[in-house]
């Protein structure tokens, strides 16, 4: 399991930019951390190494779902903070999401209706003055 120190939010939305470069369409991060761990600053990096625009990206605690578009298709960005990780199953998204598109998902169970079998997960923790990444 590779395992990063990141000082700051640059090198968090970094090691998103370089993740989002080798997932495949289909692909689904499943992303833990506590509140404020860099959840959303880390898909940030993730959209922008898509190539879409990383100022569109925002936490999707109340409104559950953004949808963001790239050149290369769409990324979706799920939080299941609120409606639990057997939440996914609720919301349609083996519906919505389909195996042309990418799917970001913080506070995640293990189960949902992932458009393909890619699936990653990634651990975010605050250390010292920074953060550790730790992803399979």
């Amino acid at each position: 399991m590779p395992e990063l120190f990141l000082p700051d939010d640059a090198a968090t939305e970094a090691l998103g930019e370089a993740l989002a470069k080798i997932t495949p369409l289909g692909g689904t991060w499943l992303l833990h951390g506590e509140l404020g761990a860099g959840k959303t600053t880390w898909t940030r990096g993730f959209l922008r190494g898509l190539g879409g625009d990383p100022d569109d990206v925002a936490s999707p605690t109340y409104a559950v779902l953004h949808r963001y578009d790239h050149p290369g298709g769409r990324l979706f960005h799920l939080d299941l903070y609120r409606p639990g990780p057997g939440g996914a199953w609720s919301l349609g998204l083996e519906e919505t999401v389909t195996i042309a598109d990418r799917l970001v998902v913080e506070w995640a169970g293990t189960d949902g209706p992932w458009p393909t079998a890619w699936v990653a997960r990634l651990l975010i923790a605050a250390e010292g003055e920074g953060r550790v990444a730790e992803w399979t």
